[in-house]
């Protein structure tokens, strides 16, 4: 049994929510196949809560060890509902640096230069400030900037421009540099996402149709076309076909698989797994490029934090929440940041630097997922996170068994600057905390950090500490060269009729949490394709 759609849409996420709901509002029949359930619940739609969907709602992609990070093993986050990795994250909206886009473009990328992706930034958002030449006013998301301007948080605030750091008024607008309170996608408090905004706002409640707990298998392709979608879905597997296109969006690790799964990928390994080679394509599941972020904590003094809160600070926080949108449970775990450059020579910012008013701990188990947990003692939380690094990473078939995860291999530390430059963030932060409006409220460093001595000493602890950011891109990246899996169009080379939409596609990492620039890829994709269908139509009238 099969259904017949214009377009089959693969993965709910952050891209494919966005791409999925502007073609349905277009008039386009739209099938979105969503391998998880839905983000209609209280710990998605509640940012304090995201914990719960983290455990819950969470493919927990197993990775091989990385023996630069002394082999402890790690488990990737991705998001296994509706919304994706934007219905688990901490609600940071940052679209990178325009000299990001403007390297994307010149890499071969037409179409990607800042002033091209601009249109489609302002066009999903409403930004706090109303639009203008670098913000929008009437968009499905809603944006602004986090509301908690407490005792930790202003210091901080404060020290960072002791530091000399200046005041970044907007990072999404002209200038990223410096010192700012983080921008989130929240409205009145909560989540605003790409699946539950766009969904309601902008789809076709008539052409779109969602299906989730779908789980693709392959991209069926007859002769050099993709023609739909085999998945399963309560127990029964089932096929969509698809009379214009395919559009693969379940992200920087489903869609390589995906592809691999249906014979597009490396010659010999598809063929070392019994895979029929529909497409040799050797940059599929390459190029894999990740933020790597260190942590730092440092013990309270003077103030309270979430680390001691009591049953009336919990009905108070409670009280803020429902009645204004505020409050601990709207808050996220990054309310304010520097944007930074280790050396100075690089045309953007490649340290993000992070503070929180609360002080965490993250114990790995067995299997390297970790338990992030509030500690027993009253501190604060920073973190150094490497925007731009040298090293690249893979994704690739364990078997062809759709069921099994694919091998994620990534090594964080194999080019000796990554470590360097990402340590010179961590200096910087001691720095802003050594200032006279952190060293108020700060009694030293916590445990282990408050032993280490030596250079050798902070080098090995970093290597131990780094984790993941959890923002995997560049799998399926596009361009002109060989590796170039797609062309800058989206469309995959050497197949006709379909297309990855996610952050896959991305060439480079750009400078900031990927979520927004996810869902910017959902709205170019679409305006890609409305470009490619009205060109379809005038060649049509033209022969006629």
């Amino acid at each position: 049994m099969s259904d017949r759609y214009d377009y089959v849409v693969v993965g709910g996420g952050s891209s494919g929510a966005v791409i999925a709901s502007r073609l349905s509002a277009a008039g386009a029949s739209v099938l979105l196949l969503e391998a998880g359930g839905t983000d209609r619940r209280l710990d998605v739609i509640v940012p304090g809560l995201l914990a719960g969907a983290y455990k819950s709602a969470n493919w927990k992609y197993p990775t091989e060890p990385d023996p630069s990070r002394t082999n402890t093993p790690e488990v990737q986050m991705a998001g296994k509902l509706m919304g994706g990795g934007g219905s688990i994250n901490s609600c940071v909206f940052i679209r990178g640096n325009r000299a990001d886009y403007d390297h994307w473009a010149a890499l071969g990328c037409d179409g990607w230069d800042y002033a091209s992706v601009l249109p489609s930034f302002r066009r999903m958002e409403t930004w706090q400030g109303g639009a203008n030449e670098f913000r929008g006013g009437d968009g499905p998301i809603s944006v602004g900037e986090q509301t908690d301007r407490g005792t930790a948080n202003s210091a901080f605030y404060a020290a960072a421009q002791q530091a000399g750091y200046p005041i970044a008024d907007d990072y999404n607008g002209d200038s990223q540099h410096g010192i700012s309170w983080v921008q989130l996608n929240h409205r009145k408090g909560k989540r605003s996402q790409s699946s539950r905004e766009f969904v309601s706002r902008i789809a076709s409640k008539t052409f779109l149709k969602i299906i989730t707990g779908a789980v693709a298998r392959r991209v069926i392709i007859e002769s050099d076309r993709a023609v739909g979608v085999e998945y399963r879905c309560a127990g029964e597997i089932k096929i969509a076909r698809a009379d214009v296109e395919v559009i693969l969006s379940a992200g920087a690790y489903g869609s390589p698989k995906l592809l691999m799964l249906s014979g597009i990928g490396p010659r010999r390994s598809l063929e070392s797994f019994g895979i029929e080679v529909k497409a040799d394509s050797p940059g599929v599941g390459q190029n894999l490029q990740d933020h790597p972020a260190s942590m730092m904590r440092w013990r309270a003094k003077g103030v309270r934090t979430m680390n001691k809160m009591g049953l009336t600070d919990a009905v108070k926080g409670l009280g803020q929440y429902l009645f204004k949108g505020t409050g601990f449970l709207a808050m996220t775990a990054v309310p304010v940041q520097v944007l930074a450059q280790s050396d100075g020579g690089t045309a953007h910012p490649n340290l993000q630097l992070c503070f929180a008013p609360f002080a965490l701990s993250r114990e790995p188990d067995e299997n390297g997922m970790f338990d992030v947990k509030l500690t027993k003692e009253q501190g604060f939380y920073t973190s150094s996170i490497l925007l731009h690094p040298r090293t690249r990473g893979s994704v690739t078939l364990r078997s062809a068994n759709p069921d099994d995860f694919p091998v994620i291999s990534h090594q964080f530390y194999t080019h000796p600057d990554d470590l360097r430059d990402i340590m010179i963030g961590m200096d910087e932060i001691k720095r802003i905390m050594a200032q006279p409006a952190m060293a108020a409220i700060t009694d030293g460093m916590m445990l282990p950090e408050a032993g280490l001595n030596t250079a050798e000493d902070w080098k090995q602890y970093t290597r131990m500490i780094t984790h993941s950011a959890h923002h995997p891109v560049g799998t399926c990246k596009m361009g002109t060269d060989d590796m170039a899996v797609l062309d800058p169009q989206l469309r995959v080379r050497g197949i006709r009729g379909l297309r990855v939409c996610d952050a896959s596609i991305m060439p480079v990492i750009p400078s900031g949490n990927t979520n927004a620039p996810s869902m910017m890829i959902g709205e170019r994709g679409a305006e890609l394709i409305f470009r490619d269908s009205n060109a379809i139509a005038s060649e049509k009238q033209i022969a006629a």
